[in-house]
């Protein structure tokens, strides 16, 4: 864990950390009759990074300039990007659209604004199926997939260390026990939402999925990390 912190002693996404995208602006969707500045806006509504999102999207429609003016393939990089950049909500979406890819050249602009190789495009859907916290790069970060709370006087949300921490029935959610008060993470790869809860949840049992969140008295973050399967 220690080295992880050091990339960054607040909340992180590490799949980021590298900035797999270009800096770009954000491209005009309005020949598709779709609104570019209104989606970054929902993104930035369902805990996303609008700015991300700009940049997923313009690497995706690089490599599929027709999406400009066709609708549906601009929903879809929309839809994709969104969950790249971090909309939570759109995962089970996204993940739909990837699997219905129907040309090269889709493909090849679903990875871009992923952030991948098309090499690595059909093992990432694959992967995910099982494993909502796999992508290329997780193992180079030794397992570790993200990074939340922190400390509330650098910009995070706790005052003290997380004491505690429990499973929750929702795949990729955790409860957390901070200064007397219950919080919940959802997350996955490339996502994580934290908020604040009104009283103890209903926890369930741990898993053998690999999955442990990684707490400690010194530290106000908390560590996603998966331990690879055999």
């Amino acid at each position: 864990m220690a080295g992880a912190e050091r990339v960054n002693r607040v909340p992180v996404q590490l799949a980021n950390v590298s900035a797999p995208f270009p800096l770009a602006e954000r491209p005009d969707l309005s020949a598709s009759g779709l609104d570019a500045a209104l989606a970054a806006e929902s993104v930035r509504a369902a805990h996303g990074d609008p700015l991300l999102f700009g940049r997923a999207l313009a690497a995706g429609i690089e490599f599929d300039p027709a999406s400009l003016t066709d609708r549906e393939r601009a929903l879809d990089l929309v839809a994709i990007a969104a969950w790249r950049a971090g909309a939570l909500g759109l995962r089970v979406d996204a993940l739909s659209r990837l699997d219905d890819l129907d040309s090269a050249e889709h493909r090849v602009a679903a990875a871009a604004a992923l952030g991948i190789g098309v090499d690595l495009l059909d093992e990432f859907r694959r992967r995910q199926r099982s494993d909502r916290f796999w992508w290329p790069g997780r193992a180079d970060q030794r397992g570790y997939v993200l990074a939340t709370g922190g400390f509330r006087g650098l910009g995070g949300a706790w005052v003290r260390p997380p004491e505690r921490v429990e499973r929750l029935p929702d795949d990729g959610a955790f409860a957390f026990l901070v200064a007397g008060s219950w919080w919940r993470l959802d997350s996955d790869v490339w996502g994580a939402r934290l908020s604040l809860l009104p009283e103890r949840p209903t926890t369930t049992e741990s898993s053998d999925d690999g999955v442990t969140i990684v707490i400690g008295p010194d530290t106000h973050l908390a560590w996603v990390h998966v331990r690879e399967q055999e």
